[in-house]
C-alpha cells in the first residue's frame, strides 16, 4: 500500500480522535464548527483511502481531493498555531505538544499531497 493511502488511514483516525483529545467532548456545544471540520475531513480521508484500497476508477482523483482539502486545512491550523507560539499569546496547556502533533500532521498532508498528485499523474489507484 502506498505511503499516501496508508496515511489516510492513519490521519483520517487521528484528526477527529486528537481534537476530541484535545478539546474534550463538550467542545461541541462550544465551538461545532471546529469540532466539524476536524471530523468532516477524517470522514473524507478515509472514503479516499477505502475508494483507493479497492482500486476503483476515481480513486487516485479522490486522494488529492482529500489531501488538497485537509493540506489546506492543516496549513491553516499550523501557521496560526507557530504564529501564537511565537507571539507568546494566550498559549494553551500542553502548547508544545500540540504545536510538535501538528507540525508532523502537516509534513505528512504536505508529502501525501505530492504524492497523490505524482499518482494521479499516472494513474495509480492503491
Amino acid at each position: 500500500m502506498r505511503f499516501e493511502v496508508s496515511a489516510a488511514f492513519v490521519v483520517g483516525v487521528l484528526l477527529p480522535v486528537l481534537e476530541t483529545c484535545r478539546r474534550g467532548l463538550n467542545h461541541w456545544l462550544v465551538d461545532s464548527t471546529t469540532m466539524l471540520e476536524d471530523y468532516l475531513a477524517g470522514l473524507l480521508l478515509l472514503f479516499a483511502a477505502i475508494v483507493s484500497l479497492r482500486g476503483k476508477r476515481n480513486a487516485s482523483l479522490w486522494l488529492v481531493l482529500a489531501w488538497g482539502s485537509v493540506t489546506a486545512m492543516m496549513s491553516i491550523s499550523f501557521l496560526d498555531q507557530l504564529e501564537s507560539t511565537l507571539r507568546g499569546a494566550v498559549l494553551e496547556p500542553q502548547n508544545g505538544l500540540v504545536f510538535l502533533i501538528k507540525f508532523l500532521l502537516w509534513g505528512t498532508c504536505m508529502l501525501s499531497l505530492v504524492l497523490s498528485f505524482i499518482g494521479a499523474q499516472r494513474g495509480r489507484a492503491g
